[in-house]
């Protein structure tokens, strides 16, 4: 797809905005290609319909990641525990925000060293079944991951949570998740790794920022939210149109009774960009539903 159909963002109307998952979704679950989807991203640039990268990575990690994909705009790091808005992309700073060099910040989540602070603690009492990425060694890293040595250093750069390579049974990792709630941290299943980190989730951070570019635009916002796993379902169930990216390792996860939902026939990048391409379309439901 190298056009958008106009009308289905009229300036009067709508301000959509896009939120995606990235590996497994935006990329290639094998290659971590984007290339099917790079027309795609090009065409809703031109626009004016802004892609969020909403992933588990790193800031490091993402940073990377949004200049191969030419990606300005904002984006959310470590499953929704913080918001990188590039200073200057809203007429203001946002309330609540820190800020650095070069971005506004909104951290919804928890710093790491309180997470560390509460393994080290839970560990004495309880054992540490697990690896967790502080105390493993790069080369470990590596071994977890498949990553290579400089993209595992990067996914160790983390500031809002800590990743647990598990190695005890469920029933010590179901008693773990509820101590590190009565903590005050909460825990997620990714595709390898159990995360901890604090009371947020890729869902709470993707409304925040929506409701932030909502006080600095006339229209109304809009969101497309788009992701291949189980950790991806809070974003997706608060979008308004919810796009399951089909893939090749496991089934697609289960999102009952949501209004708008698509399922992609295709895999990885080449799925997402079919998807945006049948939303936007010139005889497309969902613009005009969306719009009732």
């Amino acid at each position: 797809m190298t056009q958008l159909h106009s009308e289905a963002h009229p300036e009067t109307d709508i301000q959509w905005l896009i939120a995606s998952d990235l590996d497994g979704t935006l990329l290639d679950h094998f290659s971590y290609s984007h290339q099917p989807a790079d027309a795609t991203l090009a065409a809703l640039e031109v626009n004016a319909i802004p892609v969020i990268l909403n992933s588990s990575k790193t800031r490091d990690e993402m940073l990377v990641l949004r200049q191969a994909l030419n990606n300005q705009h904002p984006f959310i790091v470590e499953n929704g525990s913080a918001i990188f808005i590039p200073r200057g992309y809203f007429p203001n700073k946002p309330e609540l925000a820190r800020e650095d060099a070069e971005f506004w910040i909104l951290e919804p989540g928890a710093r790491r060293q309180d997470i560390l602070a509460f393994l080290a603690k839970d560990a004495e009492k309880n054992g540490a079944p697990y690896l967790n990425f502080d105390s493993a060694s790069t080369e470990e890293i590596v071994a977890a991951t498949g990553l290579a040595t400089h993209e595992a250093e990067r996914a160790n750069q983390r500031d809002y949570s800590e990743p647990l390579l598990w190695q005890g049974d469920e029933q010590q990792k179901l008693a773990f998740a509820a101590r590190a709630n009565a903590a005050g941290f909460s825990t997620l299943q990714g595709g390898r790794f159990l995360h901890v980190l604090g009371q947020t989730d890729k869902g709470r951070a993707t409304n925040l920022l929506k409701k932030t570019y909502q006080n600095y635009t006339r229209r109304e916002c809009r969101l497309i939210a788009s992701g291949d796993g189980p950790n991806d379902l809070d974003m997706l169930n608060v979008a308004d149109i919810a796009i399951i990216v089909r893939s090749p390792a496991h089934p697609p996860p289960d999102l009952p009774y949501h209004p708008s939902l698509l399922v992609t026939r295709e895999t990885g990048p080449q799925g997402w960009a079919d998807a945006i391409g049948d939303i936007f379309a010139a005889d497309s439901p969902y613009p005009a539903q969306m719009r009732n």
